[in-house]
């Protein structure tokens, strides 16, 4: 998975603290670890980015500048503003070395599919699943190879189960199919 830096510097939690940290264009965060303490910290808006606006997991090697502090996590929750939707709180959760920890990551199907090439349609299901792994086994993604997929075959998760991997969906949960069209040529 990829590894972006991420400074931040320890905060006072409260509500009058953190909106003053936001109209300074900074965004309160928390670092939460099993067996250990939460971090409340705040880092730049622009620095956030990176988590924020991209459909993929990444890695926050993230430092706390007054301690000196240094610890991997990724991204658990995320709040926006309902009326402007802008960023108001992100919860990272810590990881740990040989421990599971779950994520929510997105489902993306790559390649183009043979049916979708004689008319039929892709329907992708599930666009996002939590899944259930060690540090060492995480993704920043699911990504399904959809190239081989005909008209009416389809892609269940217990297609693309691999060891250390633990999806909060049955096996038999449906990721994509592609279903025929009265344009779609049969052979």
């Amino acid at each position: 998975m990829k590894v972006i830096e991420l400074k931040g510097h320890q905060r006072e939690v409260g509500r009058k603290k953190a909106k003053e940290l936001r109209s300074s264009d900074f965004i309160p965060c928390v670092y939460y670890a099993m067996g250990k303490d939460n971090v409340s910290f705040y880092a730049k808006m622009k620095d956030l980015r990176p988590f924020v606006y991209t459909a993929y997991k990444p890695i926050a090697r993230i430092t706390i500048e007054e301690t000196n502090q240094t610890f991997d996590a990724v991204v658990k929750d995320m709040a926006f503003d309902p009326t402007t939707d802008k960023l108001l709180h992100i919860d990272f959760i810590g990881l740990i070395p040989n421990h599971p920890v779950t994520i929510e990551i997105p489902v993306i199907l790559k390649g183009t599919a043979i049916g979708t090439r004689v008319g039929g349609k892709m329907n992708q299901v599930i666009h996002k699943v939590k899944i259930t792994s060690t540090p060492e086994n995480l993704i920043p993604a699911l990504e399904v190879d959809v190239t081989n997929l005909n008209v009416n075959q389809q892609i269940q998760f217990k297609d693309i189960i691999k060891e250390g991997w633990k999806f909060s969906v049955p096996p038999s949960a449906l990721i994509c199919s592609i279903k025929a069209t009265r344009d779609t040529k049969t052979n």
